[in-house]
């Protein structure tokens, strides 16, 4: 009898606040993993059958420029989105990149949890999906997520992504970014939690608000906030404490889990996670880019310190 099939959550560490998995790295982790499914379903009597997988970091500042950003940035555009970005009394590098989802172009960095499912959405080892029903999917596991840990109600609305309402206002703000590729049925990207960043309109400097740089997505007239923004204003004594991203990851992969329909999550974690990252490098055709070498060779070299000291940071 096989064992039972259990989602494997992958979670890329942060080191420090200034240590953060380049988003190249996990790009290539996913690729990997989707590589697994694939040749499964190329082969399924020559390879074993994957498990599904979640990818979950939080990466270096980057923006990305989805399928519908269809002209190429214009040099004084991509001065403007590559100066460095301050963030905790630090500088950090911001890059940018293409990516395969729908949209125009939107920001991941420090403050936000990025979340990546690797599964095949018709496998009949766990329940199956359309793709607009793998969307959902995606959007319910999130409110599901952010309702439970922090008492926010979230919702869709005709426009992508999550949205929620900030201490009773009308307004409607994205709190979860949505994306999804599909190949041959076998998903990639997912979503992007904003759990503590600025929103749009609470730091109005560039330099420190990532979102000041950016139409989010290509929506004129919305703005961002973030699951900090929304604590802070349910009502005092009563609302849940902040949690960090690593946390988030955790209860989202554990919620992802129940609504598949498959039993429980093991997270992979110190030396497995370097070796599939090494991994990962090696079978790709960009090789090592920038920062990916010393990100890895940090998780295989601070196995025992620093875990301690993120995990109390709350990273």
């Amino acid at each position: 009898m096989p064992p039972p099939l259990r989602l494997q959550h992958i979670h890329l560490p942060s080191p420090s606040p200034t240590n953060l998995p380049p988003y190249s790295l996990a790009s290539k982790l996913q690729s990997l993993l989707r590589r697994h499914h694939l040749n499964f379903k190329d082969s399924p009597s020559t390879n074993p059958p994957p498990p599904p997988f979640l990818i979950s970091f939080t990466p270096l500042p980057i923006y990305t420029l989805g399928r519908r950003q269809s002209s190429p940035l214009s040099p004084q555009e991509l001065t403007r989105l590559s100066r460095p970005l301050s963030y905790q009394n630090q500088t950090l590098p911001v890059t940018t990149s293409h990516s395969p989802r729908g949209g125009l172009t939107t920001y991941h960095g420090p403050g936000q949890v990025v979340l990546w499912p690797v599964l095949d959405i018709h496998s009949k080892r766990h329940k199956t999906f359309t793709v607009r029903c793998y969307s959902r999917l995606l959007e319910n596991t999130t409110i599901a997520t952010l309702e439970k840990m922090f008492r926010i109600r979230a919702f869709t609305t005709e426009d992508p992504g999550v949205w929620t309402r900030v201490g009773g206002g009308e307004e409607e703000r994205k709190i979860a970014a949505l994306g999804v590729h599909l190949r041959r049925h076998v998903s990639g990207l997912g979503t992007a939690i904003n759990v503590d960043m600025p929103g749009t309109d609470e730091v109005l400097s560039e330099r420190e608000n990532p979102w000041r740089r950016i139409v989010a997505c290509g929506i004129e007239g919305k703005t961002v906030t973030c699951v900090r923004e929304v604590v802070a204003h349910i009502t005092a004594g009563e609302g849940p404490g902040l949690k960090g991203t690593e946390e988030v990851a955790d209860f989202w992969g554990r919620e992802l889990s129940e609504r598949i329909g498959v039993d429980g999550v093991d997270k992979i974690s110190g030396g497995r996670v370097a070796e599939l990252l090494e991994e990962a490098v090696v079978r790709s055709e960009e090789g090592w880019e920038g920062g990916e070498e010393g990100y890895v060779e940090e998780v295989r070299r601070g196995l025992g310190g620093w875990v301690e000291e993120a995990l109390d940071r709350g990273v």
